[in-house]
């Protein structure tokens, strides 16, 4: 924080003032040494105004004596020692100056302080971390908590360390690209996301008027990512769906809890973080309903599932303890983490031939190939956003007994393709030769 002394001895060095132009009379150990008498102050003069006054008391404070505007006045420098002879000096000097441009010293460097205390007030309300902390809580509440939880983790990981105490206006495109090039050769897939949220982050400040423009470099610039083909998510070919629901079915030592929210996902084609995060008021058993709300959905808009009957009479099997269908095992307020289905993948074998995304994939490529249901229906089964809001209110309105339809096919199928497993894995006894 600027004071009266720091503000006078950046004058001086600002203006090189150096030449006092009369001889100073004190030194450092007559400062020290002086006193005063028991009933009278003593005033020892260093020149041009400047005195070390000493009160009864003992405590020593420099002082600078002065006329201005036909008036004697008295500017308080600061208290010795913690204000030094040198630095005295140097303070007096500049407020001499001041005098001699008709500035009276006080009023002068209180304006100063308070000039400077609002810019750096404004430099601290503008640094890119504080602009990213207002971008992040303006927009959180369109976003997915998982989405929030990432961008926060990748601004503050791999940006905010950079770039985090710099004036917003100040960061230049070559210094973003440095950033994002360097990223680029050891991750390319978080400098692609950090490319995203900080095009984000300018637009939002851009917005508040804190900067005149963008000044995030094109994707180019990383050239690793660039030249990245997208990689589609491992799906299980439809020819071992049954392998896997068998396998499920007879895991051993398997929650009941994770083969039921496994199936479910597999039955109704959500999203993990959709089923396991699946509250039992979402539910209407009897009508073979559950409707998602909004704030759940990644497009950010209500799903409603038909449940085939397998899928009622899985939740009907289903102990309720507390609000959530799935509740994690050491708090049961909170929800199944997402990261146990992806578990189980791992510990039965499936990890190198799928992802637990990739069931989505499975059935929408069935639904597509069987040639029975239309596009827009299985669009919509998958939750898909359409960007029509007209065409997708008209979709959701009419698609429902082809939406119903489509997800028994879908239960029929999986029943079908878990009992060929079950009757491939029969091993035949042959008695004709039993001794």
């Amino acid at each position: 924080m600027s004071t009266p002394l720091s503000i006078l001895i950046e004058i001086s060095k600002a203006n090189g003032l150096k030449d006092d132009g009369f001889t100073r009379l004190l030194s450092d150990a007559k400062v020290k040494s002086v006193k005063s008498s028991a009933d009278k102050p003593a005033k020892i003069t260093d020149g041009g105004g400047l005195v070390l006054y000493v009160p009864p008391s003992g405590a020593k404070t420099w002082r600078y004596r002065f006329r201005l505007a036909d008036k004697e006045q008295t500017f308080t420098i600061g208290g010795y020692p913690e204000v030094s002879l040198a630095d005295a000096r140097e303070a007096h000097r500049a407020a001499r100056w001041l005098v001699e441009r008709g500035e009276s010293p006080l009023p002068y460097v209180l304006k100063e302080i308070e000039r400077q205390d609002a810019e750096k007030q404004a430099a601290e309300l503008s640094t890119f971390s504080v602009v990213v902390a207002k971008w992040l809580d303006a927009t959180k509440a369109t976003l997915a908590p998982r989405t929030v939880k990432h961008r926060q983790a990748m601004v503050f990981t791999h940006i905010i360390p950079t770039l985090g105490e710099k004036p917003v206006d100040t960061i230049t495109r070559k210094e973003l690209r440095e950033l994002l090039v360097k990223l680029d050769a050891k991750t390319p897939e978080t400098a692609k996301y950090c490319r995203v949220y900080l095009k984000q982050a300018f637009d939002w400040a851009v917005d508040a008027e804190l900067i005149a423009g963008n000044p995030i470099p094109p994707a180019r610039v990383m050239v690793n990512h660039s030249s990245r083909k997208a990689i589609p998510r491992k799906a299980l070919q439809l020819g071992r769906l049954g392998e896997f629901i068998k396998t499920l079915a007879d895991a051993p030592d398997s929650d009941p809890r994770t083969k039921v929210a496994l199936k479910l996902l597999i039955l109704t084609w959500c999203r993990t973080g959709e089923v396991v995060g699946a509250r039992w008021s979402e539910f209407d058993l009897d009508a073979g309903v559950w409707v998602i709300p909004a704030e759940r959905m990644k497009a950010k808009e209500i799903h409603t599932v038909y449940l085939s009957s397998q899928a009622v009479d899985l939740l009907r099997g289903m102990p309720v303890r507390g609000d959530f269908v799935f509740p994690n095992k050491r708090d049961p307020q909170r929800h199944m983490n997402r990261m146990t289905l992806t578990a189980w993948r791992q510990r039965w074998g499936f990890a190198d031939v799928m992802e637990i995304h990739g069931f989505r994939a499975v059935g929408s490529t069935w639904a597509n190939e069987s040639g029975r249901y239309r596009k827009d229906v299985v669009e919509v089964a998958l939750a898909h956003k359409e960007q029509d809001r007209v065409r997708a209110a008209y979709n959701r309105a009419l698609f429902t007994s082809e939406l119903r339809q489509l997800w028994q096919d879908w239960a029929d199928l999986c029943d079908e393709k878990e009992a060929t497993a079950k009757a491939d894995n029969v091993v035949p006894l042959d008695f004709g030769n039993a001794a």
